[in-house]
């Protein structure tokens, strides 16, 4: 069965249990759907690490990538056998360029609005960003 442009079989990847899947500050190019498993999103600190997030099946880990993150933002680490598919940016944008210019637009400025609010949240934590 087909998944669809950007999901096909090549795509599908597995980490097993501790794999570092990309680490804060590498570049970013890639975004991925969470099939099954488990991955912890951390944030650097002082003391180690904070756990920002847990993702597990149907989660999407890595979505600012697909709209220009320059470098990751935190680590990401599989803590149990994960599958999931891989997004590139290339293929998100060749999706993107066929969806109507005004949506286009509108996920743009959402994004931003969201990108900013992180890096807010991430400062008042106390965490860098």
């Amino acid at each position: 069965m087909s998944t669809g442009g950007g999901f096909s079989p090549q795509n599908r990847i597995e980490f097993a249990a501790g794999t570092e899947i990309f680490h804060e500050g590498q570049d970013a190019d890639a975004a991925f759907l969470v099939l099954e498993g488990q991955i912890e999103v951390r944030k650097r600190t002082d003391d180690g690490h904070k756990v920002m997030a847990t993702l597990g099946n149907g989660d999407v880990l890595g979505e600012m990538a697909l709209f220009g993150g320059d470098v990751r933002s935190a680590d990401a680490v599989a803590v149990a056998d994960t599958k999931a598919f891989r997004l590139s940016r290339a293929d998100f944008e060749g999706r993107l360029a066929s969806t109507d210019a005004v949506l286009r637009r509108m996920l743009t400025i959402l994004v931003a609005r969201l990108r900013d609010a992180t890096e807010e949240l991430s400062r008042l934590r106390g965490g860098a960003s």
